[in-house]
């Protein structure tokens, strides 16, 4: 079938080289496991900037596994644009990794008026940057929450929060110990 020695040595590089692609190319087949995903690897996501990889770290610190997409939607600066170019590319399956004090997710993301991410916040009177510094609280959540106490007078306790449209009973929980009305 080979004629000579060399050919013999060229299909066998030649199978190697392929065996090498394939081989590289699997884990980007399977998708980025958004639970023990590196800030590069989030990076590597459609629509995710380095701000973006860190809120997703954080939030996965600070919550716990995502177990889906709508756990994602809860992340600061992820909207439905950025889920829907991202959704094809990642999976839940696996455990959380932790990520060692010091290294990105440790780092603030928001640029809020409010400093200490362990602050409380009183959601009668903060901001919008104040707001956001909450788990779970985004850029529109925000919004919604300062629309609607306009709209319908102050907030009596942290948990008519699950009054405003997008937060429900699960955020009202995560941000319970951060959140005051006084």
């Amino acid at each position: 079938m080979f004629s000579t020695h060399s050919s013999l040595n060229r299909f066998l590089r030649l199978g190697l080289q392929l065996l090498m692609l394939l081989l590289l190319a699997f884990p980007a087949m399977a998708g980025v496991n958004v639970n023990s995903a590196t800030q590069s690897e989030l990076e590597s996501l459609p629509g995710i900037g380095p701000s973006k990889a860190l809120s997703i770290i954080e939030y996965r610190d600070t919550n716990g596994p995502f177990t889906s997409l709508a756990d994602l939607d809860r992340v600061s600066g992820i909207g439905p644009s950025t889920l829907a170019n991202i959704e094809p590319h990642v999976v839940f399956d696996g455990v959380s990794t932790s990520v060692p004090s010091g290294t990105a997710s440790s780092r603030s993301t928001e640029s809020s008026s409010s400093s200490d991410p362990s602050a409380v916040v009183n959601i009668n009177t903060a901001s919008q940057s104040d707001l956001q510094s909450l788990p779970g609280i985004g850029p529109s959540k925000a919004v919604a929450i300062i629309d609607n106490r306009t709209e319908n007078g102050l907030f009596s306790s942290c948990s008519e929060l699950s009054r405003v449209t997008g937060i429900g009973s699960a955020t009202v929980r995560n941000i319970s110990a951060r959140c005051t009305v006084d």
